[in-house]
This record gives C-alpha cells, structure tokens and sequence, in this order.
C-alpha cells in the first residue's frame, strides 16, 4: 500500500469517526457543540471545580477566537472576539466566587450562538 493510499484512507476513516470535521463550519459546530458539554460537566461538579472542563473552555474560547478574521470579518467578528473576551472573564469569575449564575450565563450565551450557527449551515 503506497503513502498516499494509506492517507487517504486514515483521513477517510477519520472524518467518519467525528462527524461534521470536514467542513469549517462543522469544526465551529463540533467546538460550541464541546464548549456547552463542558459547561455542563462544571455545573455538574458545582461547588467543586472541573479543572479539566474549565481548561476545555478556556481553550475553546482561545480557538474561537483565534479562528476570526477581524481584518476582512468587520463588525461580526469584532463582536465576536470581545464575545469570547467576556466569556472567558466570566469564567474566570466563576473560578473565584463559585458563582453557578456565571456558568449559566457563558452557557446561555453558547447555547444561543450554536443555534445560529445551526441556522447558518452551509
């Protein structure tokens, strides 16, 4: 089997084992659709912090808003960084007073920017 077809067939195999990977729309879809599972799980463990879930998050948020093209993306895309901006203070809020409100608040707002996204698809 040459290089090429073993390739082919990992990336093939690949895209099969997580739905929606091929296309940049699924790959956003795939990372609200993990931003909101973790948010659950740190409501789960609520008082005791989820250090794993809430890194998750961080993440998410820093990929999010490292995918946006703020230069040709103008006003949605600025919006969008100061968005995940906001997120990510409130989580950090909640790490300091275990307020869960600041977990349904970042969970509200994914929750919301998933179901466009979903109206969106192309």
């Amino acid at each position: 089997m040459s290089v090429n077809t073993a390739f082919d067939a990992y990336k093939k195999s690949e895209n099969e084992y997580v739905p929606g990977i091929e296309s940049a729309h699924g790959r956003i879809k795939i990372l609200f659709d993990t931003m909101i599972s973790n948010l659950d799980k740190l409501k789960e463990t609520h008082p005791k912090t989820d250090f794993i879930s809430l890194g998750k998050c961080v993440n998410i948020l820093t990929v999010l808003a490292g995918s946006l093209n703020v230069k040709d993306g103008g006003e949605l895309a600025q919006n969008l960084l100061e968005l995940y901006d906001y997120c990510k203070r409130v989580l950090n809020e909640y790490l300091e007073g275990k307020d869960v409100r600041k977990l349904d608040e970042v969970y509200l707002i994914f929750t919301n920017l998933s179901e466009g996204w979903d109206a969106i698809q192309s």
